[in-house]
């Protein structure tokens, strides 16, 4: 295990302990989730969690290009992008992800 003191340049510094995905009704439609416990050993609340939820997109890659634009076709990409859920602080890892499931469970029950 990394030893934060060793790195006295991180004024914060966290560890991914534990990982869920879940797929849940989101606004009528299933949408995937993942919440991360993180750990901080150093922090008063010693196991936090942060969320994401899945976004398909399309995007126009801008190299390479020649004298007529691009040369790269449009394509879809799943990117995982920051999922606003409560502030989780809880003593273990299962403890702050049940927490933070509590909190989507709310998000899904909203019409």
């Amino acid at each position: 295990m990394l030893d934060p003191s060793a790195y006295d340049f991180c004024s914060e510094f966290y560890t991914v302990e534990k990982v869920i995905e879940v797929v849940v009704n989101i606004g009528g439609q299933a949408r995937q989730i993942r919440i991360e416990a993180l750990h901080g050993p150093s922090s008063t609340a010693r196991y936090s969690t942060r969320a994401y939820i899945k976004e398909y997109l399309t995007v126009q890659p801008t190299y390479p290009q020649n004298s007529e634009g691009f040369v790269k076709k449009p394509e879809s990409v799943s990117m995982w992008i920051a999922y606003d859920l409560p502030w989780t602080a809880r003593s273990s890892a299962d403890e702050a992800l049940a927490q933070a499931l509590g909190f989507l469970g709310e998000c899904c029950r909203k019409p």
